[in-house]
């Protein structure tokens, strides 16, 4: 899938520096960061209805 993100320079800049901190294009560390996020919601919610 193609998707096009328009993001602040500042934000910008960090996400890159991340990556490359930890060793993944910035593409690579957006789905990471997305994939922990959702984890995360998922976490929250099923704790939520216990």
């Amino acid at each position: 899938m193609n998707l096009s993100l328009r993001l602040a320079l500042e934000l910008y800049q960090k996400l890159k520096k991340i990556a490359l901190e930890e060793e993944r294009s910035i593409n690579g560390e957006i789905n990471y960061i997305i994939k922990k996020y959702i984890e995360e919601r998922e976490k929250e919610e099923k704790n939520n209805n216990k």
